[in-house]
């Protein structure tokens, strides 16, 4: 009779199945330290019998060095004393499998839920979730315990069947085993409330809760997934508007923000009314197959006509072929500028909301959701721009910041776009990589906000301007006392640093909105820049920043730049690994503040910033591998590529 056998020695781990008959298949010898941390692998030793199947034959606590480790699910599950990483080898009815994971991993791996949603309903007084469900515990591990939740005040205690064997649904249906669960809404809501939440079966085994999201996929499968991100029930209550989306796998997530000012106006009512939106929706998409393409062009917010999509509009606006559209709120300080200019559009105006169905490209320097309220309640409006052709333009290089799979910009996600535009050869490579886009995907024409900006005018008789820009970390959102944040510690302390050195009035702080206010209390408030950012950029003769792309914005500009990354190995295990090689860096880089001081104290001589400290020839060559294009027209480069993909 057969027998299966795990050993685990210095990082080697063998299986192996013993019998009269050995064959070198029936051994399987792993070094350990070659593994995906979460990864399942599959042996080559079948199971032989009845008594091998669905087993577990080893499950131990180690600490292993392997490959990929997940430092940031180590972080997430540093309070869940029970849910250790552990090495497992197990059995389902046919194959011998092993895998180093976190134990709630793999048990979710051994306890399946299969379910059905009846029914989700959402109304200004409660979220409402039927289902039919079961557990299957093959392995009759111990359940403690369960419930439906969204976040850690508001669930409901659940009795959802567990059982070995399969239940098919429809007996559950008439057994009449419906699970109604209702949370009120109201309770969802508060000021510093997450916007996201996913809707969750938690089933607790062993010490360890175990989640189950609930969701609702699309039957077709050749469906437009994309359309997940579109509202699937929406209300406003109160001072907030709340809509429940779909992921892009397809579970449900409750979504809650403030709601705009706009939103009380009985004029953006109607226009977003269910009604009118359905009717512009179908008769715009209907149109948008006849007559001439509609492009509408915006920038950030549709409230700015600065980043070069307006400069691109009004090459196109006299386009035999197309018709061309900009996109500008009213309230924005450049509407005044530009309002007069032909096929200029006010936002929320009656003929933006036909072209906001009409349209057959978006061209912009931000994701089309821009174009509206950002995480609009409006399920029509979505729709639309997850079903038309988006070109993103762009408003800064990406060769810093990770665009991980989170990226609404990866093929598959709300903001996937037709075509991208980078600045370099090796921008290409990397976008590519990262949102998995297709080469011919991608055009190496150079941002159009660098067509706007002056190459090199800042030079050593430049007004000696130092600016203090760092990233807002999201692993801070839950802090309540922003003065205990390390953003707000570390802008404090870089500006003790540069003002040793240069006067106050030649320091410049562009904070976070989170922290304005507090910074605005100190004896720093006349640091802080309040105008556009584009402005303080133009003057920024040194930078300190930590991941912030705008750094390539001022060394195109001429300044200099220095990084301060003291939260580095936290910042990658949150955001992924940064893109840049140590040597490709265009300019110094730190990770502590006596190490800052040091490179500014080299910088500054004098109370003047010597640009030649901060911008080796090395350095410039890097920055030109990185963003190629200075000749100031990357928008002609772009134009010509619209009218050869005759989009124009």
């Amino acid at each position: 009779m057969s027998k299966i056998c795990v050993e685990f020695q210095e990082n080697l781990l063998k299986i192996c199945c013993v019998r009269s008959r050995m064959v070198p298949e029936d051994t399987v010898i792993i070094d350990v330290q070659t593994l995906d941390f979460g990864k399942k692998y599959k042996t080559s030793i079948p199971v032989r019998k009845k008594s091998q199947k669905n087993r577990v034959f080893y499950m131990e606590t180690q600490h292993i060095e392997v490959d990929k480790f997940p430092q940031d699910a180590v972080d997430r599950h540093m309070n869940e004393t029970q849910n250790v990483p552990v090495l497992v080898v197990w059995s389902n009815e046919k194959s011998i499998y092993y895998s180093y994971q976190f134990k709630s991993s793999f048990y979710k791996e051994l306890i399946k839920f299969s379910y059905k949603v009846l029914y989700l309903g959402l109304n200004k007084k409660v979220l409402s979730l039927y289902m039919l469900g079961y557990f299957r515990n093959e392995w009759e591990l111990p359940v403690e315990g369960q419930r439906f939740y969204i976040d850690e005040k508001n669930y409901q205690q659940s009795s959802i069947k567990i059982g070995v064997m399969p239940i098919p649904k429809w007996r559950l249906l008439l057994q009449g085993d419906i699970h109604r669960f209702k949370i009120p809404v109201e309770s969802l809501l508060s000021d510093d409330t997450q916007i996201n939440n996913t809707l969750n079966i938690m089933l607790k085994v062993d010490g360890i809760e175990l989640d189950y999201r609930i969701g609702k996929k699309f039957r077709k499968k050749n469906a437009n997934i994309r359309h997940y991100y579109a509202p699937y029930k929406g209300c406003y209550l109160k001072n907030f508007a709340v809509h429940v989306r779909r992921t892009d796998r397809g579970n449900f997530s409750i979504v809650k923000r403030p709601k705009e000012e706009i939103e009380e106006h009985l004029w953006f009512k109607l226009m977003e009314s269910k009604c009118v939106s359905w009717l512009f929706y179908h008769l715009g998409k209907w149109k948008s197959k006849h007559g001439k393409n509609v492009n509408l062009y915006y920038e950030k917010f549709a409230g700015k006509a600065e980043e070069g999509a307006y400069d691109l509009f009004l090459l196109a606006k006299d386009s035999r072929n197309s018709k061309n559209y900009f996109v500008i709120d009213e309230l924005s300080d450049d509407y005044q500028a530009i309002k007069g200019e032909k096929n200029v559009v006010r936002k929320y105006s009656l003929k933006y909301y036909w072209l906001l169905y009409r349209v057959n490209y978006y061209i912009s320097t931000e994701a089309p959701a821009h174009l509206n309220i950002v995480r609009s309640n409006n399920k029509y409006f979505r729709k639309s721009t997850c079903e038309h052709p988006f070109i993103f333009l762009q408003h800064g290089v990406t060769y810093l910041k990770c665009q991980g799979p989170a990226s609404t910009f990866v093929v598959g996600k709300e903001g996937e776009p037709e075509y991208i535009v980078v600045g370099s050869g090796k921008e290409k490579d990397v976008v590519g990589d990262m949102l998995k886009l297709p080469e011919d995907r991608i055009w190496n024409t150079g941002l159009p906000i660098f067509s706007k900006i002056e190459y090199n005018h800042i030079g050593q008789d430049s007004a000696d301007k130092a600016v203090i820009m760092l990233t807002w970390k999201t692993y801070e959102e839950h802090l309540q006392d922003f003065e205990q944040s390390e953003y707000y510690k570390n802008v404090v302390s870089i500006y003790k640093i540069l003002n040793k050195y240069l006067e106050a009035s030649k320091i410049i702080i562009v904070p976070h909105p989170k922290v304005m206010d507090l910074l605005a209390s100190t004896d720093m408030k006349d640091s802080i820049w309040k105008e556009p950012i584009s402005k303080v950029l133009d003057m920024t003769k040194l930078l300190v920043t930590d991941y912030s792309s705008v750094c390539y914005n001022v060394f195109y500009q001429g300044a200099g730049v220095v990084f301060y990354q003291p939260d580095l190995e936290l910042y990658e295990a949150e955001s992924g690994k940064l893109i840049p090689s140590e040597e490709e860096y265009i300019g110094e880089r730190v990770f502590d503040m006596d190490s800052l001081e040091e490179v500014l104290q080299k910088i500054i001589i004098d109370g003047k910033i010597i640009l030649e400290k901060a911008r080796s020839p090395k350095v410039e060559e890097c920055y030109r591998s990185i963003n190629e294009f200075c000749d100031g027209k990357n928008i002609t480069r772009i134009y010509q590529k619209l009218v050869e993909k005759e989009i124009l």
